[in-house]
């Protein structure tokens, strides 16, 4: 079983995660579980793939910023849904289009190409649609409280 090495470990480092946490996020328990190349990509073939053995490896850097923005859209989210829930519990038309507006913002921020977008309450966040195809998306799960990309099935229904 492969471990990160010592420039993958640094660079997480200096990000401020653990190869544990770093681990975790890909789904093992630990990182002595992990099962990624040891340059930290979760693509345990990387190495030789992505780039050759003497290069760095492109793919950390670039998960890491993909991490950090989850983490801002995670935080940007929680508003825009307890908005939401304010808005529903009081029944007004001025928390209703307070809370819409932030959707709105929020999905302009981070789901470029969007279509359409709603606050929905089966499944329990906030889902759109893009331009690329006809499938509603479930973005942030209000439930779980995390940032997602799932498709939502038929029958599903919004505010």
């Amino acid at each position: 079983m492969p471990t990160l090495n010592h420039a993958a470990r640094e660079t997480l480092q200096l990000a401020g995660l653990t190869s544990r946490q770093w681990a975790q996020r890909h789904g093992y328990a630990s990182a002595a579980e992990w099962r990624g190349d040891e340059c930290g990509c979760p693509d345990d073939r990387c190495i030789g793939y992505h780039h050759d053995a003497e290069e760095e490896c492109g793919c950390l850097p670039a998960l890491i910023d993909e991490l950090r923005r989850d983490e801002r859209k995670l935080a940007d989210a929680r508003p825009v849904w307890a908005a939401h829930v304010r808005a529903t519990e009081s029944g007004t038309a001025e928390d209703r289009a307070a809370a819409d507006q932030l959707a709105a913002a929020w999905v302009e921020e981070y789901a470029a190409g969007a279509t359409w977008h709603a606050l929905s309450d089966s499944p329990r966040g906030i889902v759109y649609r893009n331009q690329w195809n006809d499938s509603t998306w479930l973005i942030y799960d209000a439930d779980s409280d995390s940032i997602e990309t799932a498709e939502v099935t038929e029958g599903t229904s919004a505010r």
